[in-house]
């Protein structure tokens, strides 16, 4: 497989070795995921040019690539959508060996288009590869998770980062510079700001807040920043991810309280794109903090709050 696919990729060695022989060999469904910005969507997409033999160009204009994503104006891939765009999956391919449908935003899906979406896999046309994305896993039914082959990423070393940046024409002092902000994901050292700032100040204040009036201001406000945003559930990750930032910092210090705020970010990213609003989790932890209350988790994230109760 030609190099021109993978030449800038940041980190993931073992996972671009093994996308490789995927290449020539390919499963029927795969399910890229892991946190914000580590280069999940870049893979995913990287590997679908390779399927298709397409280095340059939109994807969305491939007459091979099968796009599986919300219409302008919209925050989730509709049902009808979905039964429109698995009408092509069956049929032949035009310039490539196969049909590619990308979902680079699966957990965008609801209920019905994901049972739309698994009558097409219970059943799959012979010439079409699903590859998808996905950041909240919790929101993937069964079905489609033991249909797909699971991708998973994590961070990447900030020596790593550091190397990428100077290969692509960064100076050593700005490279490491931008890998330190980028505290091994590498989207972020690319764009060379840092997305979760502007959730800091709010997540030290629920993290370190000496009350529990405090903790709540702190969750109204993340609450306010993310919905502010364009894509509220990107918002959520980024701002429990910021969150989880905090309470590593804290975790030495205060161990028993930043396990029960972890709690409650955890069941928080498990709201994300669900009926019940991430903030709420928070404010649970938040009073479980001032408790001194560590719930244990129930067998149910997918469902309801991963444990917190009030």
């Amino acid at each position: 497989m030609p190099s021109k696919y993978w030449d800038d990729v940041i980190g993931h060695g073992q996972v671009v070795d093994l996308l490789k022989l995927w290449v020539k060999n390919p499963a029927f469904s795969y399910l890229f995921y892991g946190p914000p910005h580590v280069g999940k969507s870049t893979l995913a997409e990287k590997f679908v040019r390779a399927l298709v033999d397409s280095s340059a160009g939109d994807l969305n204009l491939h007459p091979d690539v099968v796009m599986f994503a919300p219409e302008e104006g919209k925050k989730d891939i509709s049902v009808e959508q979905v039964r429109k765009n698995r009408l092509r999956l069956y049929e032949r391919p035009q310039l490539a060996k196969r049909v590619v449908a990308f979902l680079p935003k699966l957990d965008r899906l609801n209920e019905t288009g994901f049972n739309a979406l698994l009558k097409v896999m219970e059943e799959p046309p012979a010439d079409a590869i699903f590859i998808a994305v996905a950041e909240n896993l919790t929101r993937i039914p069964s079905t489609i998770l033991s249909r797909s082959v699971c991708v998973p990423l994590g961070l990447v070393s900030q020596k790593e980062i550091q190397k990428g940046l100077e290969a692509r024409g960064l100076s050593s002092k700005e490279a490491e510079e931008r890998a330190l902000v980028g505290r091994g994901r590498p989207g972020l050292a690319i764009q060379s700001d840092d997305s979760l700032e502007v959730y800091a100040s709010a997540a030290r204040q629920f993290v370190a807040g000496p009350t529990v009036g405090h903790r709540l201001a702190a969750t109204e406000k993340l609450r306010q920043v993310c919905e502010s945003q364009e894509d509220v559930a990107a918002a959520w990750s980024s701002a429990l991810e910021s969150c989880m930032l905090a309470l590593r910092q804290e975790l030495v210090a205060q161990t028993r309280p930043a396990l029960i705020l972890a709690q409650g970010v955890a069941d928080a990213k498990a709201c994300i794109n669900s009926a019940v609003q991430p903030r709420f989790m928070l404010d649970a932890a938040s009073l479980q903090v001032s408790r001194d209350f560590l719930p244990m988790p129930t067998l149910y994230p997918k469902y309801f709050p991963l444990s917190l109760t009030i």
